[in-house]
C-alpha cells in the first residue's frame, strides 16, 4: 500500500502522463485530509462530481484516534525543530507512519519533514 499526498492526486487529475500510466499499477490509497484537499479544489458541482469519481479509485485509509494523537506528537516536534508544515501534510506523513507505509507526495514539506520523522519512508517516484 502507498499513501498518496494530494499532491500527486492534483497531478492525475491533471492527466500528467507518467502518473496516468503509473497508478493505476500501484496499491495506491488516500486518507480523509488528502480528499478533502482535493475536493477544495473543485471549480463548480460538475467538477466536484468529477472529482469524486476519481477519488473513489483510492482506496481509503482510516485516521484513528490513536493517529491524532501522534499528528499532535509530531506537529509538536516538527515545531521546536523550526519547520511549519500544512496540517494535512503531516497527517498524511503520520498515517503512513502509523501504517508503516510509504508515502507518495511531489511537493517538498516531506522530505523536510523525513529528515526529522526518522520512521516516515517516501516513495521514490519511478522515472
Amino acid at each position: 500500500m502507498i499513501l498518496t499526498d494530494a499532491s500527486v492526486l492534483i497531478d492525475y487529475d491533471r492527466r500528467d502522463p507518467k502518473l496516468v500510466r503509473l497508478v493505476p499499477t500501484l496499491p495506491v490509497t488516500l486518507c480523509g485530509p488528502t480528499r478533502a484537499e482535493v475536493l477544495a479544489g473543485a471549480r463548480n458541482s460538475a467538477d466536484r462530481q468529477r472529482l469524486l469519481v476519481v477519488l473513489a479509485s483510492f482506496p481509503p485509509v482510516p485516521i484513528t484516534d490513536p493517529v491524532w494523537d501522534a499528528v499532535g506528537d509530531n506537529l509538536l516536534r516538527l515545531r521546536r525543530a523550526g519547520l511549519t508544515i500544512p496540517f494535512p501534510d503531516v497527517v498524511v506523513a503520520t498515517a503512513g507512519i502509523a501504517y508503516d507505509v510509504e508515502v507518495w507526495a511531489r511537493d517538498q514539506h516531506f522530505p523536510r519533514m523525513a529528515a526529522h520523522l526518522p520512521a516516515l519512508r517516501l516513495f521514490a517516484e519511478p522515472p
